[in-house]
């Protein structure tokens, strides 16, 4: 499991782990949206090629298997 704050995950960069989509490796979050509590739900990664953002659950980047925590 990655082992990171919620709160610091803004402009926080990952990478990806895949054997087949090089060029989408590489993500910054730019942003986390929170619900009503302030309880954090999702984060918009955009890749740093290519520019395309992605929304997900942030509870996704704590898969070793799926991210890594930082560019690799």
């Amino acid at each position: 499991m990655n082992a990171f704050s919620a709160e610091t995950l803004l402009f926080s960069k990952w990478t990806r782990e895949t054997q087949f989509e090089q060029a989408e490796r590489f993500f910054m979050v730019i942003s986390c949206q929170r619900d009503g509590t302030g309880q954090l739900n999702r984060v918009i990664l955009q890749d740093i090629n290519t520019l395309q953002e992605q929304e997900l659950d942030w509870h996704e980047l704590e898969d070793p298997a799926r991210w890594r925590m930082g560019w690799h």
